[in-house]
């Protein structure tokens, strides 16, 4: 018994750590003051920086003195990623930090859209190339948007449930876009869906009465 419990704690183990992962999700990969093209990511950076999505370590824009990623408030910000194939989850959960710049000026409302998309075997992303209009399947999105504050530089820690429910081995590229402002985000991770949680954490009861 205590066997078959390990087995299926290191199988949930293994599928949290390596079905889904973020390439660069702290953005310090290639980072710099404000450089257009963000390192691991597709993103829109075929005009200036300010136009699209840039990473930058810039101190008047950056609320933790690290690179961030601020999305052009111009409603072409954007940036996205293949984050590996499903294995069959019902859903996942995206941890991130997100807020205003330093420069934020009053009566500015910023926000950021995280959405999760499944890939259709065919498309290839790219610098430039929009996801949504794409025509790949929108899974899930989620929306999060907060009032100028007093200075800016205000960063909030969110987590963003994202619905999957598509057959195992489906591709999922995971996208964020500015829906007003000039919004930054950093530290993009995926945590493990909470049946997966509940399912370790019940097998680590199970060992420790085994072991009672």
């Amino acid at each position: 018994m205590k066997k078959v419990v390990l087995a299926l704690m290191c199988m949930c183990l293994v599928s949290m750590t390596q079905a889904l992962s973020i390439n660069n999700g702290d953005f310090e990969a290639g980072g710099g003051e404000n450089l257009p093209d963000v390192t691991g990511w597709y993103d829109n950076n075929t005009g200036g920086f300010w136009e699209g999505a840039w990473q930058t370590n810039a101190s008047w824009i950056t609320t933790n003195g690290t690179n961030q990623v601020v999305l052009s408030g111009m409603g072409v910000g954007y940036l996205y990623q293949s984050i590996g194939l499903s294995a069959g989850e019902a859903s996942i959960g995206v941890k991130f930090d997100w807020g205003q710049p330093n420069d934020t000026g009053a009566g500015r409302i910023d926000t950021v859209v995280v959405s999760l998309y499944a890939g259709n075997g065919v498309f290839v992303g790219g610098d430039g190339i929009d996801i949504r209009a794409a025509g790949l399947t929108l899974l899930d999105t989620a929306s999060y948007t907060t009032p100028a504050s007093l200075g800016g530089g205000v960063m909030f820690t969110d987590i963003a449930a994202l619905s999957v429910g598509v057959p195992a081995g489906t591709e999922l590229f995971l996208m964020f876009d500015s829906g007003a402002e000039w919004p930054v985000i950093d530290n993009v991770q995926i945590i493990p869906e909470p049946a997966t949680m509940v399912l370790v954490g019940l097998g680590a009861l199970l060992l420790r009465k085994r072991q009672a």
